[in-house]
């Protein structure tokens, strides 16, 4: 079944925004030591093209970036940065988009909790005021470019991508061969006016980002609990309990439990039941 005209723009679009935005990090990311993982054949994933991460249940989502700490081409690395982009032309699909992409996302930050993870969106085209505000309060940091912003910029190499719902295939299908037929010039200053006109946004992202890769731990808190749990049927038993509690005493202990706290204020939490599960659980970060 042929692929619509209007659907072929989109996807010409949203894969030279996705391009372009990985060219802009990836040398930052590189010098930083870290590994940047977008779709293409990796040997690390049997020469597979896509991206794909795996949440705490077993789940599988595509990707678009994954910056890896310890990774390489033929090695899989620690994720410490999940980066998702979307093109929609029209808003009544940005609620849906952002939705998609929370789905994804954020099952996979819960799975690598301890690591801290950055996570963005990186949205172009048109995107409700609420669909952005909705994902800034899931913790993404967010970068729009909106609809006109997207036209000038082709504009700048000759290039009229603007349509409506009501735009023949026709003429949307003489968009798409005009796309096609950029030439490596072209494409090339189209990213040289994207990274300067939007260099202050672009480079707000690369500065979120590497902060958040620059995120170190401060100290590690270990508590051992000891102690018999006790259940009580009134709070004035318990108050009891508690006040004729003799704290001296050496009783078994119940768990351990692990703060591991970063320096820039943030912790993570871990209630481990016996030592050999602290002891795991404290390897994961050597």
């Amino acid at each position: 079944m042929a692929t619509s005209p209007s659907h072929q723009l989109g996807e010409a679009i949203g894969d030279f925004f996705e391009f372009s935005i990985i060219q802009y990090l990836n040398p930052i990311i590189s010098r930083k030591g870290y590994y940047l993982d977008y779709r293409h054949p990796r040997p690390a994933r049997g020469n597979k093209r896509e991206v794909i991460g795996v949440d705490y249940n077993g789940n599988k989502h595509k990707l678009d970036i994954v910056v890896e700490k310890g990774g390489s081409e033929t090695k899989l690395g620690t994720p410490k940065a999940f980066i998702e982009m979307a093109w929609r032309r029209y808003v009544k699909h940005s609620k849906n988009k952002v939705q998609e992409i929370a789905g994804a996302i954020l099952p996979l930050i819960e799975t690598h909790a301890k690591d801290m993870p950055f996570y963005a969106a990186v949205l172009a085209g048109e995107f409700t005021d609420n669909s952005l505000v909705q994902l800034r309060s899931q913790g993404f940091y967010v970068l729009y470019f909106n609809y006109a912003e997207i036209c000038s910029l082709f504009k700048t190499v000759g290039l009229s991508i603007h349509w409506e719902e009501n735009t023949s295939d026709s003429d949307l299908q003489d968009i798409v061969d005009s796309f096609r037929a950029l030439d490596d010039a072209q494409i090339r200053r189209l990213l040289i006016n994207f990274f300067e006109t939007y260099s202050d946004r672009l480079k707000a992202l690369a500065d979120a980002l590497c902060e958040s890769l620059d995120t170190t731990i401060a100290e590690v808190v270990v508590v051992p609990v000891h102690g018999i749990a006790q259940t009580l049927d009134t709070i004035g038993g318990a108050l009891k309990f508690i006040m004729d509690y003799d704290e001296t005493t050496s009783v078994p202990i119940l768990r351990y439990e692990i703060i591991v706290r970063y320096n820039n204020g943030d912790e993570y939490t871990m209630k481990c039941s016996n030592k050999s599960k602290a002891i795991q659980f404290l390897n994961q970060y050597t």
